[in-house]
């Protein structure tokens, strides 16, 4: 493959993923404010406030998603550093080469392909949370789940990429 392809794909992918990762992360705010809220409703009014736990776990899950890219893009995510920092540098790219594909790519694009699915069904079938009176559409935060997992599978792709590039000891590709 062309080498200028792979480099802009590479780019491309891991902006994609800084830039998701930033809008989603200005979720944390609103879901701060409704957890106070929710706090302060609980203990100044002895009630609850069913809608704001709703609204904190659904910001909660599509911030967590959105931000698996951008993880793997930083090497932030969660690895078995107990065994993984004893390796030498062949063995962490042997694992590398193994673990990316196993661990991510296979159940990233089954559940990617899932949360699509599940996507067009709430979409078509105007689908909502029953949990509590609000009945938000669930639609968008199941596209949200299917676009932090396909932009994590990308991700993935990219990181193939650079271990391929380590073992060849070219920058080039």
């Amino acid at each position: 493959m062309n080498s200028k392809f792979l480099k802009k794909f590479e780019s491309g992918v891991t902006k994609s993923n800084n830039i998701i990762a930033f809008i989603g992360s200005l979720l944390i705010f609103p879901m701060m404010i409704i957890i106070v809220l929710e706090v302060f409703i609980r203990y100044t009014f002895i009630s609850n406030w069913n809608v704001a736990f709703d609204v904190s776990w659904v910001c909660f899950v599509v911030f967590s998603f959105i931000g698996a890219g951008y993880a793997l893009a930083n090497n932030i995510h969660i690895k078995v550093d107990i065994f993984y920092k004893k390796l030498k540098k062949r063995g962490k790219i042997i694992a590398n080469i193994i673990g990316y594909p196993l661990l991510f790519i296979l159940p990233a694009i089954s559940l990617a392909y899932s949360f699509y699915v599940l996507t067009l069904d709430a979409w078509i079938y105007e689908i909502s949370g029953f949990w509590t009176p609000l009945e938000y559409p669930l639609w968008p935060m199941r596209l949200a789940v299917f676009i932090g997992l396909s932009l994590m599978t990308l991700q993935v792709f990219v990181k193939l990429l650079e271990t391929i590039r380590e073992i060849k000891g070219d920058k080039k590709l």
